[in-house]
């Protein structure tokens, strides 16, 4: 007999964040590459489109990086539909009229308007970095006095304030990318984008080769996915500190005990539902989960779909007949 499923009224996934970079001659090709790979990441952590991005110019001609390296582009004024405008220059800005007029022209519309690096400089000239905080490079010595009267300039390598995006320079472009990813899509997304870079970073390091309490605690954690220990009792159990447990964690997993634990309850339950032969609420419980509520925001900040999503073409035609049913909570963002 099939158990009854509620059927659950979630919020609609957030929209797509369109991204349009405005290149100019000689762009920083460094900065705009530190800007992309975010968004590529976030794509494929989420498992589908939360962001898509084009290359545009004023004229819509191919473009040259400071390195030589040509780049096609589109013309801004017949691009795609986009919400935010990111600039991309090089050392040498020159603020002709036909730029100044565009510039003008995107600042007064209901987009997020950003530059890296020193084209942050180019927003500073027409005054639409007034009266939010912004970071910038140290200016050049023909813009200290006008230029910097109006800025609320803060110590930090990026800045989102408003509908305003500045940064210092390349190295801190991906930081400001996670900010803006983060605003529209969730943390979860970006801490999921930043364990699978921590975990790229390191050199492989087969199972058998890890030290010994954190292979059992890895053990341990697997054999009580429906029961779950607490952070201090698998501390316990390996005979050593929570703090020495948390650090061997970190050192070779790049995350905390309770993060690597939540990933493999939420691991297995993808499992489950895509073999099939049980409800949403079995498989929650299966993993350790102590409500559907809790099971249904942990996965969707997680995955980036509902459980139901990825349930099994059984299950699927289970639930068929139930997906009129009244809606009986929300999904929110995933607990710390």
């Amino acid at each position: 007999m099939a158990s009854s499923v509620p059927d659950v009224s979630d919020r609609p996934l957030p929209p797509v964040l369109r991204i349009g970079f405005w290149l100019m001659e000689a762009f920083d090709l460094y900065a705009l590459a530190n800007a992309l790979e975010p968004l590529r990441l976030a794509n494929q952590m989420a498992g589908r489109s939360v962001c898509q991005w084009q290359m545009l110019s004023l004229d819509g001609q191919s473009l040259s990086a400071s390195n030589g390296i040509a780049t096609a582009t589109a013309r801004l004024d017949q691009a795609q539909t986009f919400d935010v405008l990111i600039l991309c220059g090089g050392d040498s800005l020159h603020l002709h009229p036909d730029l100044r007029a565009q510039l003008n022209h995107w600042a007064t519309q209901p987009i997020c308007l950003g530059a890296l690096g020193e084209a942050g400089w180019l927003l500073a000239q027409i005054g639409a970095l007034e009266g939010v905080r912004c970071s910038l490079p140290e200016p050049a010595t023909a813009l200290t006095s006008a230029a910097l009267s109006e800025l609320k300039p803060v110590a930090a390598p990026f800045c989102v304030d408003r509908q305003r995006l500045t940064c210092v320079g390349p190295q801190a472009v991906q930081g400001l990318m996670h900010e803006l990813l983060a605003r529209t899509h969730g943390r979860g997304l970006i801490l999921r984008m930043e364990k699978h870079a921590a975990r790229q970073a390191r050199p492989l390091l087969p199972l058998n080769d890890a030290p010994a309490k954190l292979q059992a605690t890895l053990a341990l954690m697997n054999e009580h996915l429906r029961r779950t220990l607490g952070i201090d009792e698998l501390a316990e159990s390996m005979g050593i500190s929570r703090r020495h447990l948390e650090r061997l964690f970190k050192r070779s997993l790049g995350c905390s005990p309770s993060r690597h634990y939540l990933d493999l309850r939420l691991q297995r339950a993808r499992q489950l539902l895509r073999a099939g032969g049980q409800s949403l609420s079995d498989v929650a419980t299966a993993c350790g989960f102590v409500s559907l509520q809790h099971f249904f925001r942990c996965y969707r900040q997680y995955f980036g779909e509902h459980p139901r999503e990825h349930m099994g073409a059984q299950a699927q035609s289970q639930r068929a007949s139930l997906l009129n049913a009244p809606a009986s909570s929300r999904a929110g963002s995933l607990p710390h």
